[in-house]
């Protein structure tokens, strides 16, 4: 009969190993309406909280172990540690606008979408926060200020046409711009049928899209714009308005010169090695104890 304690090695061996197995698995990261800032797995499971305490919240953005983050009522971006939920401080500032929305990284700088009226987007320095840019999306009788969906993917921006906080039939579309603000794409996304879109995160195949009226994401095919899935989410998360995976982890934003290191996702770091070798060390031993105690054939 196996005693409880290989029992209880066989428990801490698997748990280790599933722990390590899943390490930097996938995230997407959310901010919403209020002061909800949290981070899930890709089936909805909720695993990460982060203090959201500068005003109504709007944009973030994940690039390594730091959130960067934006409010409805100011001009600062705000930022703060994944790993300790920290606050460290503001990142940045853009003269001249009263509010900003959703912000992404194009693994050298920072876009940010003005939230103060304009369809306007800002390129800023991710080296000392100045002002590399200031576009404006063109999409005559399309596109209104106070849009609140902004990503950049493959060397092009997607944005949505209106704030997806007001209902109105018919969805929200999402429309492809060159870094110049020249429309390339209409309604590559469209969500009609699929709730009000709002925030939008890309995360080097596919891009989510937040239905800010059903605690939910919805997953749209990065080549067609196809509809994939919806994603509910644990909780309660009715209001969120952008959405982030870690840049570091995607393959247009990370890795080339001046951008960060990539880190993969699913492969484990260094620390998590040293859980995964301890852990397959037990399972050995338990493989080896059950070898000698098994009677002889």
């Amino acid at each position: 009969m196996t005693s409880p304690s290989l029992l209880t090695k066989i428990a801490v061996a698997a748990a280790i190993c599933a722990l390590a197995s899943g390490a930097q698995a996938a995230l997407i990261y959310e901010n919403s309406a209020g002061s909800d800032m949290a981070s899930f797995n890709l089936t909805g499971s909720q695993i990460g909280t982060f203090t959201q305490d500068k005003g109504n919240g709007r944009g973030i953005v994940v690039v390594g172990d730091t959130i960067f983050y934006t409010v409805a009522d100011s001009n600062n971006v705000f930022k703060r540690s994944v790993s300790t939920n920290a606050d460290l401080g503001v990142a940045f500032s853009i003269a001249g606008s009263s509010g900003l929305q959703a912000i992404s990284f194009d693994g050298t700088n920072f876009w940010v979408g003005d939230y103060s009226g304009t369809t306007q987007a800002y390129l800023v320095s991710a080296a000392d926060g100045s002002l590399l840019k200031t576009i404006t999306l063109t999409n005559p009788g399309k596109i209104e200020g106070f849009y609140d969906g902004l990503e950049y993917f493959n060397g092009k921006l997607i944005a949505n046409r209106y704030d997806g906080g007001f209902a109105r039939p018919g969805g929200n579309q999402y429309d492809i711009y060159d870094l110049d603000g020249n429309l390339l794409t209409a309604s590559f996304i469209d969500t009609n049928g699929h709730g009000n879109g709002t925030g939008i995160a890309f995360d080097g195949t596919d891009f989510f899209v937040s239905d800010i009226f059903n605690n939910s994401l919805t997953k749209w095919d990065g080549t067609t714009g196809a509809f994939l899935s919806r994603i509910t989410l644990e909780g309660s998360h009715g209001s969120i308005e952008d959405l982030s995976v870690d840049f570091a982890g995607r393959g247009d934003t990370c890795g080339g010169p001046g951008q960060p290191p990539c880190i993969t996702p699913g492969i484990p770091e260094p620390e998590t090695y040293a859980l995964m070798a301890a852990g397959l060390g037990v399972l050995g031993w338990v493989a080896r104890r059950r070898k000698q105690t098994l009677p002889a054939a």
